[in-house]
């Protein structure tokens, strides 16, 4: 019997294999200009909650997603820059469906179902993980030091995630000393982009390090606060890269209408719960 049970699950293992390396060959034949935007996608499904049952698994990538999430949004980029074919269950984070822990341990978005009842979560161990997985459209750095650079400007943005944080739940809150190393963080991303030269980070096309650190970039552009409005002149180059990120087609099919957001972190602001289906009662 035991022998049984390893002979079937080594076959599945070897089954889920080779799918995943048929799609990375098919997936790397295909250039980045040809890859954006050809899967039709649904981003705004209504958010499961308490009570609701558990989509039947369809045998596609799914991403357990909350609409408004910038760590989730890390995820969402990634399979959008590779353009991977997948599906996604949003979720209510303030009243979160029961059987959420049997697919994110610690309650959480993003998690990825790779396989039926096999997940990964956290938004950088996902994002690595199909970087390692569909090699189309390469988001690290091959480069051991230019990939551990990236790795630490995405650290380096914590600061700007307490900023963030704080305008949105109490601004009040806001430190000197957070004051002091949200700029220097901005004047280290800034130099960064001086000193390599380039567009974008991770060179001609955003990568991982323009990617990880988007999602805050794109929330702070709606919040009236000094903080949240850069100096054109101190940061002029910070000011260029954000406006094109903006244009970026990867960054422009996720992107939250300005109503959708302001509400989403007014309503935090408040101490009430927002509308998590906004964009669907519209």
């Amino acid at each position: 019997m035991l022998s049984s049970t390893i002979s079937f699950a080594v076959h599945l293992y070897s089954s889920l294999q080779g799918v995943q390396t048929i799609g990375r060959a098919l997936g790397s034949l295909l250039p980045y200009s040809t890859m954006v935007g050809t899967n039709k996608r649904n981003f705004d499904t209504p958010h499961l909650k308490t009570g609701d049952p558990l989509p039947p698994y369809t045998g596609k990538l799914r991403l357990y997603n909350m609409r408004y999430c910038p760590f989730a949004q890390r995820t969402v980029l990634a399979l959008n820059a590779k353009n991977i074919d997948y599906e996604i269950v949003n979720i209510d984070l303030m009243d979160k469906p029961e059987w959420l822990t049997t697919k994110s341990a610690f309650g959480k978005v993003p998690a990825l179902e790779i396989a039926e009842n096999v997940s990964i979560y956290e938004s950088l161990v996902t994002v690595e993980y199909l970087d390692d997985v569909y090699p189309q459209r390469p988001l690290l750095p091959k480069d051991p030091v230019k990939k551990a650079v990236d790795k630490i400007l995405v650290e380096a943005l914590s600061a700007i995630h307490a900023v963030y944080f704080k305008l949105v739940r109490g601004p009040d809150t806001i430190t000197e000393d957070n004051i002091t190393a949200y700029y220097k963080n901005l004047t280290f991303i800034q130099q960064e982009l001086q000193n390599r030269g380039t567009k974008f980070l991770d060179g001609d096309q955003p990568g991982y390090a323009d990617y990880m650190i988007w999602p805050w970039f794109e929330r702070l552009h709606v919040i009236n606060h000094d903080l949240a409005r850069l100096d054109k002149q101190k940061y002029k180059l910070l000011v260029e890269y954000i406006d094109n990120m903006f244009q970026d087609p990867v960054v422009a099919e996720y992107k939250l209408p300005r109503e959708a957001l302001e509400h989403f972190q007014n309503q935090y602001k408040l101490g009430k719960k927002p509308v998590y289906d906004y964009l669907i009662q519209k």
